[in-house]
């Protein structure tokens, strides 16, 4: 009789603990699904407000973007043209003051067909900075130019290195050194130069008692209407 009563109560136990383990499993299950209602609403909630900041912050972008455009109308307008490198990462400099033939760069530029309109780009840098007042660029299109002068280039953004922008048609420099930006610059105009089946002649060097970096000089033009044109360097 013993036996039979601790049979009833451990089946009775059995049965206490199926049905605790049912429950615990019950709300373990509405606990992982609040859970993930949660972490679901949590989510749509972030995303949302990333959504909201977006919205609110594209016509500030937009604005700054074409406040930008309209700053720079002929550096942003680039990006439209044919480009031509003509000059790439060459160190440069003059030493004890006088224009070393080894620092001086030499290309010619091969012209088939007419332009329409062109730029000249030029990125120099000493010590990966800007120039100083003391450093210039130098440059001439068949024999005609000389150092640049800095304050009559384009508008273009800002940045740490020297950055010039010219239109071919009105070159601004200086013929002799020391450069300074009190001085009255010379004009040239380069634009003429380029004509179907010419030879353009370009040098360049800086003009610095250390060594500088000729980064980038670049002709960007378009062709007229009735010409298919192309420049190529050699």
């Amino acid at each position: 009789m013993e036996t039979k009563n601790n049979e009833n109560g451990n089946f009775g136990v059995t049965i206490f603990l199926f049905l605790l383990a049912g429950v615990l499993l019950v709300f373990s299950v509405k606990q992982q699904i609040n859970t993930e209602k949660t972490t679901k609403e949590l989510s749509d909630k972030i995303s949302q407000k990333v959504t909201d900041e977006v919205k609110k912050e594209l016509p500030n972008i937009i604005n700054e973007s074409e406040q930008k455009n309209s700053e720079y109308p002929d550096f942003f307008s680039l990006k439209d043209l044919k480009k031509l490198e003509i000059i790439k990462n060459f160190t440069s400099w003059t030493p004890d003051a006088h224009v070393d033939d080894t620092k001086v760069i030499k290309k010619i530029i091969l012209e088939k067909g007419n332009l329409a309109k062109g730029y000249i780009y030029l990125k120099t840098s000493i010590n990966d900075k800007t120039f100083s007042i003391w450093e210039s660029i130098y440059i001439k299109m068949n024999n005609v130019g000389g150092h640049l002068f800095r304050p009559d280039s384009l508008p273009i953004p800002k940045s740490n290195k020297t950055e010039l922008l010219y239109a071919l048609d009105n070159i601004s420099y200086l013929p002799t050194v020391p450069y300074s930006e009190n001085k009255t610059p010379q004009k040239a105009n380069w634009f003429n130069f380029f004509i179907d089946g010419k030879k353009i002649e370009v040098i360049s060097f800086i003009s610095s008692l250390r060594p500088a970096l000729i980064e980038e000089i670049t002709l960007y033009y378009d062709c007229t209407v009735e010409s298919d044109c192309s420049l190529v360097v050699q």
